[in-house]
This record gives C-alpha cells, sequence and structure tokens, in this order.
C-alpha cells in the first residue's frame, strides 16, 4: 500500500489539489477557538496546511514520503510550519 500512496503523490501536481476538503474548511471557519489538530492519512498535506494557516497547531501522519515532502512544499510556500511523521495507521 506504501508504494501504491507513494506512486499517486511523486508528480509534481498535487493529486487533490491544494484546497482543503469542503466539509474540513466549513466546520473550521466557524469555530471559535483554536488548538491542537491531529490528521491522520494526512497525504499531501492540503488540510494540515490550511489548519496551520488557521491557528492550529498541526500534527499529521501517513504512509507516503512522497506525500510528506509535498505537505512540506506546500507549508513552506504557505508560511506555515506542520508536524508530519511518516507512520502507518495501526502504529
Amino acid at each position: 500500500m506504501i508504494e501504491f500512496w507513494n506512486n499517486r503523490y511523486k508528480d509534481t501536481d498535487y493529486a487533490y489539489g491544494i484546497q482543503p476538503n469542503e466539509f474540513l474548511k466549513n466546520t473550521v471557519l466557524n469555530l471559535s477557538t483554536k488548538g491542537k489538530a491531529l490528521l491522520p492519512c494526512e497525504g499531501e498535506g492540503r488540510n494540515a496546511v490550511f489548519l496551520a494557516k488557521n491557528g492550529f497547531d498541526v500534527t499529521a501522519f501517513d504512509s507516503s514520503n512522497e506525500g510528506k515532502k509535498k505537505a512540506f512544499k506546500l507549508a513552506k510556500r504557505e508560511s506555515v510550519n506542520i508536524n508530519y511523521t511518516i507512520c502507518d495507521f495501526e502504529t
């Protein structure tokens, strides 16, 4: 499965774009408080970066090294910091 996701994310384009998931976006924009956010199976970082831009302390994880690289690239582009760990969901 790791190979599948690494292949999916190795292209220069973002597989799911760089805009956050609409449900997440609509929910977060209506919150009055900020805090910590844990994002499992985060892929290329679009949701993690969105949350970081909106004041959250973000920790994400995924099994794909290619996804992590692109997440950090997007975070740098948007001038935010995210924590991102490579591991499988069960760990």
